[in-house]
């Protein structure tokens, strides 16, 4: 033993909690409270998961006019593990439109 290790248990790894492009863009440019609260604070001690596939379909939905706050996004970066998707899906506007729709509700 080297000083720095120990015999104690390890404490269970934190549950991973997926976050899609709509809750991201809900995130950044929508007025929720409790999703705010949960990746800023992370009260239930989750690992929050993402692609930047899903982050590039989030940010390439935001709307000039929207009420972008760069702070969050790169609290975002802060709080969440971006993993790399292989295959990109390009961003249309049909995808746009429904990841308004669902972001925005």
């Amino acid at each position: 033993m080297n000083g720095y290790e120990s015999d104690a248990p390890r404490p269970s790894a934190l549950r991973e909690l997926f976050i899609d492009s709509g809750k991201i863009l809900r995130y950044l440019i929508g007025d929720d409270e409790k999703l705010d609260t949960l990746i800023i604070c992370n009260p239930d001690r989750l690992r929050f998961v993402t692609t930047d596939q899903e982050l590039y379909h989030a940010i390439g939905s935001i709307k000039e006019y929207d009420p972008f706050n760069l702070k969050k996004l790169s609290k975002l970066f802060e709080h969440v593990s971006i993993r790399t998707v292989a295959r990109k899906q390009l961003l249309t506007e049909e995808i746009v439109e429904q990841l308004r729709e669902e972001a925005l509700r």
